[in-house]
Order: structure tokens, then sequence, then C-alpha cells
């Protein structure tokens, strides 16, 4: 598949959202098939249905439908809802990037970035909380607040990184918003007045330099609050891992950083699949899409590397609970997951596609070498999770009970699958029609830049333009 385009192509694709006012503003520049629209909502549809369903049952009968032991006390749920963290986390600090560490080449990504992590944390939270044991209890957490408890702690960071999340959103796209709610009519009119919380439009160019500069100033410090609270989320979770002394497989101080390393390669396997795919298909397009996927392998490789150092610090020391994992990973029940989904999927066919001299130029491979790290992530979440379990707290506890509620052993049910396969539903089909409603490519900012030349803004403008801001902040000044 070939996305390039002739300069006419471009331009007239890139205008096409204002010679049409009343429709969506387009975010795919490569029109898709009205029959494959309809596949792709239609089975998203059809697997939230199932999803909600699945739910259902497990609120009703409770972690019974789980293949759950009394020794194996977390499973798939457990794995899809800190693979739902790292995407987060590592989509909103490569996010931080752009906006903080001023790596402006990628600034066309930032907010599709920022949108992922949003919908990837509440993935998380999603799994999470279907996960409890009493689901309904959630909020004892705020009310019951233990401050000696790692998950607490998370609980508050979870807080700060959703507000840190929405507002920048906002403030960049606050200005195409604004201007969508002028432009459109219907649902779509009461929909972007909503999302803009009465920002008014810029009028100009000079109005909109100064509401874009006043919009990075900000977000660059959120994203720099962002950082440390992004570490803390995902390190976080890695913490509550490593803190238990009960599994020595976990019991590291390496784990909270393997799970940062991969965090930071998970984000930007799923933005180089998502740009890659989905990007405006500009002349920028495979300039990014290729960066995004050299920062993949550069943080695969990190990841790998940390990975192999547990493994040959855990060998070397012949401790019998690491031996005994190490040996279930690569040779026993976890073997599939471990060298097909962790090893091909998350890391060969990764590097093979963005490193073979006949695909690492054409953004299609690129985008697919994303989508292989980002369903191998899965993987790598599952071997984290599951097999620290397999391991009896006392040796030949495992054959001494033979009962089913005490096997040492764990397959997802029938009912775990349908609840994560219909849970990630449920979040991607909202995260696909804010991707197409929601201005993620700078629409508005690019009118003014062909249609005005910049005019420098005098000190006296400035000293005008701050005294009428600090009278109206909700709209823009008179420059």
């Amino acid at each position: 598949m070939e996305y390039n385009l002739t300069s006419d192509e471009v331009a007239q694709q890139s205008g096409a959202w204002r010679t049409h006012p009343n429709t969506i503003v387009h975010q795919l520049t490569v029109a898709q098939p009205r029959w494959m629209q309809i596949l792709f909502y239609g089975g998203l549809t059809l697997l939230s249905i199932i999803g909600l369903i699945a739910l259902g049952v497990r609120l009703l009968e409770g972690l019974r439908i789980t293949a759950l032991t009394s020794p194996m006390g977390w499973g798939m749920w457990v794995a899809v809802y800190i693979y739902f963290i790292g995407l987060s986390a590592g989509s909103f600090l490569l996010s931080t990037l752009i906006y903080v560490f001023g790596m402006e080449q990628y600034e066309k990504a930032g907010r599709m970035a920022l949108l992922s992590a949003l919908f990837a944390l509440m993935a998380g939270m999603l799994f999470v909380w279907i996960d409890l044991g009493h689901p309904w209890r959630f909020w004892h957490v705020f009310t019951r607040w233990n401050y000696t408890s790692v998950l607490a702690w998370e609980v508050i960071a979870y807080g700060f990184y959703i507000t840190v999340l929405a507002s920048e959103l906002w403030l960049l796209m606050r200005c195409d918003l604004a201007d969508l709610a002028l432009r459109t009519t219907g649902w779509r009119q009461i929909f972007y007045r909503v999302v803009s919380l009465g920002f008014r439009c810029p009028q100009n160019q000079n109005q909109y330099q100064y509401c874009h500069t006043q919009s990075m100033q900000r977000v660059k410090t959120l994203g720099m609050i962002g950082v440390p609270v992004a570490i803390i989320v995902h390190g976080g979770t890695g913490s509550i891992f490593a803190v238990v002394l009960a599994k020595p497989y976990w019991y590291s101080g390496l784990f909270p950083i393997i799970f940062l390393v991969s965090a930071l390669a998970s984000g930007a396997a799923l933005m180089t699949f998502l740009y890659g795919f989905f990007g405006r298909k500009d002349e920028d397009h495979f300039a990014i899409t290729r960066g995004l996927a050299n920062l993949m392998i550069l943080f695969i490789g990190i990841d790998l590397i940390l990975i192999t150092a547990e493994f040959l610090v855990g060998l070397y020391g012949n401790i019998p609970e690491h031996r005994e994992v190490y040996h279930a990973l690569l040779f026993g029940q976890f073997r599939y997951t471990f060298w097909v989904g962790q090893m091909l999927f998350g890391i060969l066919i990764p590097i093979l596609l963005v490193t073979l001299p006949r695909m690492r130029h054409n953004t299609f491979w690129l985008g697919l070498g994303g989508l292989s790290a980002v369903i191998g992530i899965v993987a790598v979440r599952f071997n984290l999770v599951v097999p620290a379990y397999i391991v009896p707290m006392l040796p030949g506890l495992d054959h001494a009970i033979n009962e089913a509620r005490w096997a040492h052993s764990y397959f997802p049910s029938f009912w775990e699958l349908a609840s994560s396969i219909g849970g990630v539903a449920l979040v991607v089909l909202p995260f696909s029609i804010a991707f197409r409603l929601l201005p993620l490519f700078h629409e508005i900012g690019e009118q003014f830049k062909e249609t005005a030349d910049p005019m420098p803004v005098t000190p006296e403008q400035s000293r005008v333009v701050d005294q009428q801001f600090q009278q109206d902040p909700g709209g823009v000044p008179n420059v």
C-alpha cells in the first residue's frame, strides 16, 4: 500500500475541511471505503455488546467465572490493566518529547499521543475495576485511604494524571474546537460548543499566534508536571509487583525500571501504528512515522537488555523460584506466549520490518511493525504477571491438594477472554469516534498560514493583549 500523494492532491485534501464546513473534520487524508467503515464500526459494536454481556455476567456471578484459583490470584485482567497503563504512560511521555523537550518534528503526532494516552488510561481503569473482588466498593480507596499502600498512592497519581491529560488536550485543540463550533451545524455544533467550553475562535493571524503561544506555554508547564506523574503512574505499577516479597520473580529493583522502559516501547509502537496508518498523509508523514519507528526499536532494545539481565541474574543465582519460573516461560506452559507472543511479535517482527532495506522506506510496513509490537506487548504483560504464581509457596503444595481451585496453572476462561476482548472494543469504539470528531492536526493554524502572512507583535500590542485577556479570559484579544 502506497501513500505517496502529489502536491496538488495534498493541497486539495488539506483544504477539504474548509470547503465543506458542515461535515466532520477529515482526519484521514486517504478516504476509507464505506463498506470498510461499516465493517469496522459494526465489528466494534458487536464486540462491545459481547463485552457488556460478559461484564454483566462477571458482576452477577463474581470471580467464579474466571480460571483463577487460590494460588493464582491475578490473571488476564491484571495483565491487560498494566498493558493499557503502559500504553498510556508511554504515549504521554512521547508527547512530552514534543511539548517539553522541543522535538517539534513530531508535533503533528502530539495530539494523537495525548488522546491515545487518555483512552488507554480509561481502559486500564476498566480492567482493574473488573478484577476487584467487590467492584462496587471501589470508592473505599478514597474514603479509607491508607498512606502505607503503594496502590493508594497510585490512585492519587491517576487523578493528577487524568487532569494533566485532559487539560493539555483542551489547550492544544481549543482554537480548532471554537472554530468548528462556529462553522458546523446540528449536533456537531452542540458538541463543539460544549467541548470548547465557551472559548472564542481567533479571527486573524496575530490573534491565533497569541493564542497558540499561550497554549504551548501552558502545555509545556503541564507536561513538566506530568512527567513525574506519568513515571509514578507506571513505575508505581511496577512497584506494586516489586514489593511483593513472597514472589521472588517480581521482587527486584529492576522491575519498576522494566515497566517504564516497556511503557515507552509500547507507547512508541502504538504511535507508529496509529500515525503510520491514520496520520495525515502529507510531506512529513513518512519522516514522522520513521522517527517514531526508530524510537520504538530503541526502547525495545533497551527493554530486551534489561529483561536479559534479569534472566541471567536469576539463572546464575540458581534460586529455585526463579529457575522454575524461567523454565515455565522458556519450555513450560507459557512457552507459546513467550516465544511467539513476546519474542516473535513483540521483538523480532518489529525489528525486521523497521530495519530491512525493502521495508523501512514504506510507511505501511513501519506501521505494521508498530502493530506487531502493540500485539506482542500483550504477551509481555501476561508473562510478567501470571508465571510468578506457578511456584508453590511451600514445596509440594501443588501436589498436596488435588482440587481444581488449588491448581498452580492458569489459562483464561471463556468469560475472561470475552470480557477482555469486549472491554478493549468498548474503549476502541469511542476512541475511533473521538479520532474522527476532534481536530488532531492543527486545522485552523494551517488556515492562517495559508491565508495570511505572520506579523510581529509589538511590545505595545502585547501590553494591550494582556490587559484585554485579563478582562475577558474566555476570549481572544484584538491585536
